[in-house]
């Protein structure tokens, strides 16, 4: 009998475990419930987090824009003031030397016969004295043009340096065939025609040699100050006037190499030689780089290298700034990842301890 009250007595205890045992797993469920109910409204909170700083980096990328865009209109605006008022400045001292020289050429020409009239009895009463104003006013245009022609020279040069330093600039950057405005070497022959002829003609393996063969010739050649196919201009049976020489596109020697390997190696040679015509290097047949447009076939302008050369350097500083961006945007993203890592182990953590110390 005893023995049967300690079961139930047992029995008893062990529902009341099972209970509370079950009651806990009931909280610890209900724990993991809330738990995944915050993580999802942590991680929503995080995403919108992340819209709104893009949101606040594309508002802020686009009020930098509109500065910058304000200051370069600014800056224009004060350019083109300058630019006006030194015009002006310009059109008056023209002015006046148109002036004085129409005064100068009245003078000499005896229609002021009162004025020189004066100017010969002062010169008979003062001696030389008025003699000496006289050539000092004649001596003033001299001296202005002479100061003119001054000016010209420094522009000339400083426009030889600044057409160097484009040179050298387009040089450093590099020639490739995307680039509308690059880096051209007039004299200098292109190798792929005479690739492309000799390998129609030959095996592989001796067009190589023979392309470089036929390439280091013609190139030899152009560079020859003594071999000059030009022929005389002429217009209604006499020379033309002022243009006394061009090149002799239908030379022997290049209607030779025409019709023995074809009409693109022909063209190679004759455009070369007469684009080194056409740049005055027929007597020291010089290699000379150029800044040349590639989409119009033509020498580029100083003011269109400039321009170019300033659009790259924007699209360089575009491109920095959007690597920047990125790079900022993965460092948010990775912070947001190691922060939600490190709330859901510590949530986890706690978990298990609880479990623990319940059994």
């Amino acid at each position: 009998m005893a023995e049967t009250g300690g079961a139930r007595c047992l029995h008893a205890s062990l529902d009341v475990l099972a209970s509370d045992v079950h009651s806990r797993l009931e909280f610890h469920k209900s724990a993991y419930t809330d738990y995944a109910g915050i993580n999802n409204a942590l991680h929503w909170v995080m995403e919108e987090k992340a819209k709104l700083q893009l949101q606040q980096n594309a508002v802020t990328e686009k009020d930098k824009l509109i500065t910058e865009k304000d200051k370069l209109i600014a800056e224009l605006k004060t350019r083109n003031e300058e630019q006006a008022a030194e015009i002006e400045s310009l059109k008056e001292e023209l002015e006046v030397r148109e002036s004085s020289h129409v005064l100068l050429a009245l003078q000499g020409s005896g229609l002021q016969s009162s004025q020189s009239g004066r100017n010969k009895r002062t010169r008979e009463s003062d001696g030389n004295g008025e003699v000496a104003d006289e050539h000092g006013v004649m001596d003033n245009p001299d001296q202005d043009d002479q100061g003119l022609s001054t000016e010209l020279e420094n522009a000339k040069k400083e426009l030889s340096d600044i057409h160097s330093k484009l040179i050298k600039g387009f040089m450093d950057i590099g020639a490739t065939s995307t680039r509308n405005v690059a880096i051209k070497n007039i004299g200098e022959l292109s190798y792929k025609p005479f690739q492309q002829a000799c390998l129609k003609k030959l095996p592989p393996e001796e067009a190589s040699k023979k392309a470089s063969e036929l390439y280091n010739f013609w190139q030899k050649q152009l560079l020859n100050p003594e071999w000059n196919p030009s022929k005389t201009v002429m217009e209604k049976g006499n020379p033309k006037e002022g243009i006394s020489k061009e090149i002799d596109v239908d030379d022997a020697d290049l209607l030779k190499l025409r019709a023995e390997w074809g009409e693109d190696v022909y063209k190679a040679v004759a455009n070369c030689l007469v684009e080194i015509e056409k740049c005055g290097r027929l007597t020291d047949r010089t290699i000379i780089p150029v800044i040349w447009d590639q989409k119009e076939d033509r020498t580029a302008t100083r003011s269109e290298s400039v321009e170019y050369m300033c659009s790259q350097v924007r699209r360089l500083r575009t491109r920095r700034r959007k690597a920047g961006w990125w790079k900022n945007m993965e460092v948010i993203y990775c912070s947001l990842n190691r922060f939600n890592v490190c709330r859901i182990d510590s949530i986890l953590e706690t978990g298990a301890v609880e479990v623990a110390n319940l059994w």
